[in-house]
């Protein structure tokens, strides 16, 4: 017996049609993550410093929580195989949070030297020019 279904998929792959793909706002927020990892790798990052390292780590995780999810609710999967992906989900968040740490440390750093600039301005211009060289013989 024919599988009228079948028929009529290959019957459209034979005219050069193709068959319905799911639009984006019918698919699940896994599949669209997995949709954006899948254009993202045909798309090269132009260097380093295009490359978002908190929207990635972020990523990462979201990704790393979604195979958490898939892997503890699956009865065949091992348990040394679920520890696993439980220690990589806490690797992934002390990552994070360390990336957080980082960040607000430089946001601080970075608004500490344009106070000292505004208060240097105010100091005689030899004094001023004397730290500054001072400063960067430190390498800061």
């Amino acid at each position: 017996m024919i599988d009228e279904a079948k028929r009529a998929e290959i019957e459209t792959q034979f005219k050069g049609e193709r068959t319905a793909k799911p639009t984006l706002a019918s698919m699940t927020e896994a599949e669209l993550r997995q949709l954006r990892s899948e254009i993202e790798s045909r798309l090269p990052a132009d260097s380093l410093s295009a490359i978002n390292l908190e929207t990635e780590l972020v990523r990462q995780y979201r990704k790393v929580m979604d195979l958490q999810d898939s892997v503890m609710n699956d009865d065949e999967t091992p348990a040394n195989q679920k520890a696993q992906v439980a220690g990589q989900v806490a690797s992934t968040l002390q990552h994070l949070i360390k990336m957080q740490s980082e960040f607000h440390t430089a946001e601080r750093f970075k608004a500490l030297e344009n106070l000292m600039i505004k208060h240097m301005k105010k100091l005689p211009k030899d004094v001023a020019e004397a730290f500054l060289d001072d400063y960067e013989a430190v390498g800061l």
